[in-house]
């Protein structure tokens, strides 16, 4: 059929000058021509006009089609593609469904994970200076370990640098409020008096820290305190005539200056801070202060860069000024200077699992991407001769293509609005199993910056995934789409069979990059939760108490004995102790150590974790003791000093030798007079305690008595014979009858520990994992689909066959393998690239290599073993058709 005479009659077709009524006899005339064209191929004029109604739909149907193809030829403006593509949509419900619900599965969970990222990692902190915070860490200079700072050290860098606006130093404290009812405990932060003013944070109510107040109050005053808005509603009722107010936190009284604004929180942590004073206090006693101690590393230090300062400066500036003060203070150990970016010191190691994540539901997306390009390339086949008719009237390539990608733009915008309807559900989930320790998860919330992501992920899919159909349809010729016949789609079959096996072996690349790096994660959490502790967690009760407001310190190893002796008392109670520093907290105190006989100045002293125990505290926790005994009551300060030694210390300290006899001088001496540090005596050893992440190898640890060495807040551990939350309320009632005052916090067992130990892997395995099933199964339908495609695509050279003799294994195995061939290819791309890719991971991984033998053996027999299944099912079909009517199929 000539060229020219197809365009005269589309054009005839498409006339606005045609009314309804004239359309049945063009069409009449058009199934004529198409008829003519398929008889053609060597079948009977019935059966092409048959095939030929068929392919076009009823008469209804095809004036609508032709109407439809009228209006987008008309279309000039952005406002008609979209309700054109719409209306495209709305005539294949089964595939517009299938694709958004697709889309909004890898849109949703992409916007889930970036909402906490951008929360966590990106968001602008909450201060008007914000981008000018830095934190100031002091690490050792040989190591680079460390990151807290002494007072006096922070003192001679706020006075020596040109390059900071303003500095200050906090830590973290916990104090027992009395006299407001029940006693409470709250977690507040000791800070230096320039910290609110150089965060421009102005209290809601009264004023903030002066300058002076950094020093101790006069003989009989109080130091200062600021209450937070919470703890100022709770507790006070909000009552204004606070201010100038004296308040007992602990032994202590200090007046209340102001009530900062219910937004505002810094340090910012998981933990809310509930009230703030000045480092005041810890300047009391002097010289004996740990204030003044230039040895007492246990500050954290924050900055405010001077406008226009950049970090490279400041780091430069800081660095010569720590190497200053090593030469001036020979005695202390050499120590330098890191600053990095305020949000940067806030999340830590937490950025890289974040991040990992959000790169993970990256490639889902583009999976999902590729599985939603394969739709539109297998519905492009029916829509050639809509394309070819329009090229037929004029339309240029631009044009089409603009139609084409205004139907996939809107298909992804669908998709991306059900998508963030899905990640709005899920953010609670999420929320719930991120580990606690991730600060600011309660400022998670629908917000202008999220709206705006899901919109642009949702217009990049949609270009993503329209940018392959498009440029393949509209190159299609009027010609070529005419003489198309079912019986083989031509070279431009061909070349849409090639471009859909392509996409498949791109998924199943990205799919096999995360199954692998998910299936690392997997054994490497499973290792990191077979690791032995060091002692029996199960049935162990802990709760944290502090020595009761007027006691004297004095009186501290009496207090925790008679609470530990009636607590042991209890029915179901099998044994009880205390100690300052739970294992798996990771909180505890490092103290400098001295080998008798092996003189070391102090800057060259190691160091061990340091830790006081009461009696019984090994056999409560069923830590195995290696040699020596146990701690007695005989061991307080009117004995000899003593200690007992982890197995670690005395392999490293005595290697060869009985460590028992020996004695070492921690530099940790509570209870004795100033400047004692008195050697001590090793009367035992003690298998290595994880006392913090169970993944890091044990340090050097050092226990003595806490009767020679007082600790004002210590944890009781309780082993239970049964469950040990039935004995909170009984515990509870015997240290209220020892002292009313004294509030019980932080009560948890140890296998809630355990899990807050290892809650950061479970977190990034679950989720990876949760990524790599959902990759898998949008590899394995993609697949399917392919296979179903080429099946249906080659069921006339299928008939053909079978017709010559060609057996139903054959055809079986010949499908099978046209599938197989893009996911063997993307299995070999996918485990190229993972043995790269996964060296990312090496610092999340326990017991576990990046290229684990097991993970890389196992996992692409998985693949592999869905994608057979996955062409085995429209091969099976494909091989059960019957000849006659393979051979009539077009």
């Amino acid at each position: 059929m000539p060229f020219r005479r197809v365009r005269n009659f589309c054009r005839n077709i498409l006339s606005k000058q045609r009314v309804d009524q004239d359309l049945d006899r063009e069409i009449g005339s058009y199934l004529d021509l198409l008829a003519d064209e398929k008889a053609r191929s060597g079948i009977g004029r019935d059966a092409a006009l048959q095939q030929a109604r068929r392919e076009l739909g009823g008469a209804e149907q095809i004036k609508e089609n032709v109407r439809d193809i009228r209006a987008g030829v008309s279309m000039d403006n952005l406002l008609q593609d979209v309700r054109y593509g719409l209306r495209v949509l709305r005539r294949n419900p089964g595939f517009a469904a299938t694709a958004i619900l697709t889309l909004a599965l890898g849109i949703g969970s992409t916007t889930a994970i970036f909402s906490v990222v951008d929360t966590v990692v990106f968001k602008p902190l909450p201060f008007p200076t914000a981008s000018r915070l830095v934190r100031i860490r002091s690490v050792f200079a040989a190591s680079g370990d460390g990151g807290i700072a002494s007072y006096p050290d922070f003192l001679d860098w706020r006075a020596r640098n040109h390059a900071f606006d303003g500095m200050a130093v906090f830590r973290m404290d916990g104090f027992n409020l009395a006299g407001s009812g029940r006693p409470l405990h709250l977690q507040g932060a000791v800070v230096s008096a320039q910290l609110f003013s150089m965060l421009q944070a102005t209290p809601a109510l009264g004023r903030g820290f002066l300058p002076a107040e950094d020093q101790p109050a006069a003989a009989g005053g109080a130091d200062p305190v600021i209450l937070s808005y919470g703890l100022w509603q709770r507790a006070f009722g909000a009552d204004a005539s606070v201010l100038g107010r004296s308040i007992q936190l602990g032994d202590q009284l200090f007046t209340v200056v102001g009530v900062m604004p219910r937004a505002f929180q810094y340090p910012i942590q998981a933990e809310p801070v509930e009230l703030w004073t000045t480092i005041a206090m810890d300047a009391h006693g002097g010289a004996n202060a740990i204030a003044a101690q230039r040895g007492a590393h246990y500050l954290d230090v924050a900055g405010l860069l001077k406008p226009g300062v950049e970090l490279q400066q400041a780091q430069a500036e800081m660095a010569s000024i720590s190497a200053a003060l090593n030469k001036e203070y020979p005695e202390n150990k050499p120590r330098t200077v890191r600053i990095v970016p305020e949000i940067q010191g806030l999340i830590g190691p937490l950025r890289a699992p974040l991040l990992v994540l959000l790169a993970a539901v990256g490639c889902v997306l583009l999976i999902v991407c590729v599985n939603v390009a394969n739709l539109l390339l297998a519905r492009a086949t029916r829509r050639r001769k809509e394309m070819a008719l329009r090229a037929a009237l004029g339309a240029a390539r631009g044009r089409v293509v603009r139609q084409l990608f205004t139907e996939s733009v809107s298909l992804g915008l669908l998709g991306g609005g059900l998508g963030l309807v899905l990640a709005l559900i899920s953010n609670g989930l999420l929320v719930r199993i991120v580990p606690a320790q991730v600060p600011r998860l309660d400022s998670i919330a629908p917000d202008g910056r999220l709206l705006a992501f899901a919109f642009l992920i949702s217009l990049a899919a949609g270009i993503l995934f329209g940018l392959a159909p498009a440029l393949r349809v509209s190159r299609v010729g009027l010609a070529a789409a005419l003489n198309e016949s079912g019986r083989g789609a031509g070279s431009g079959g061909k070349e849409l069979s090639r471009m859909r096996g392509a996409l498949v072996v791109s998924e199943v690349a990205l799919a096999v990059v995360l199954l692998l790096s998910s299936g690392l994660l997997i054994r490497s959490f499973q290792r990191l939760t077979q690791v032995d502790p060091g002692f029996d967690r199960h049935n162990v009760l802990t709760l944290q108490l502090d020595l009761p407001a007027g006691k004297p310190d004095a009186q501290l190893p009496v207090f925790f004995r008679d609470v530990v002796a009636q607590i042991g008392a209890l029915p179901g109670v099998h044994s009880a102790s205390a100690v300052a520093s739970l294992p798996l907290t990771g909180e505890n105190a490092r103290s400098s150590i001295e080998v008798e006989g092996r003189p070391t100045p102090m800057a060259s002293r190691p160091s061990a974790a340091f830790n006081a125990i009461e009696p019984e505290y090994f056999r409560t926790l069923k830590i195995a003791r290696a040699a020596g005994r146990d701690f007695t009551r005989r061991d307080d300060l009117k004995s000899t000093p003593v200690a007992i030694v982890n197995r670690t210390l005395a392999q490293r300290f005595f290697p060869h030798q009985d460590p028992i006899g020996k004695h070492i001088r921690p530099g940790i001496a509570n209870g004795y007079g100033p400047e004692e540090l008195p050697m001590r005596e090793i009367v035992g050893v003690v298998g290595d305690v994880k006392q913090g992440d169970p993944g890091t190898e044990s340090d050097p640890e050092v226990y003595v008595p806490l009767a020679q060495c007082p600790f004002g807040s210590m944890f009781i551990v309780v082993r239970t014979i049964a469950d040990p939350q039935s004995i909170v309320d009984p515990v509870r009632r015997q240290v209220a009858s020892l002292d009313k005052t004294t509030p019980i916090y932080h009560v948890e067992t140890l296998d809630q520990y355990f899990t807050q130990s290892v809650a950061a892997p479970r977190f990034v395995t679950l989720l990876l994992s949760g990524f790599a099933a959902l990759a898998l199964l949008l590899a394995s339908v993609g697949i399917y689909g392919v296979i179903s495609y080429i099946a249906v695509q080659r069921t006339h050279e299928i008939g053909i066959r079978m017709a010559l003799g060609a057996r139903k294994g054959e055809i079986l195995r010949m499908v099978v393998g046209k599938g197989m061939l893009p996911a063997l290819v993307g299995l070999a791309i996918g485990i190229a690239g993972a043995l790269r890719l996964t060296r990312i991971l090496s610092s999340f991984l326990y017991g576990v290599s990046s290229t684990d033998p097991l993970t890389f053996a196992a996992v692409p027999l998985i693949l592999l073993s869905v994608a057979l299944v996955a062409c085995y099912i429209p091969a099976r079909r494909a091989a059960k058709t019957d000849p006659m009517h393979s051979l009539r199929y077009e």
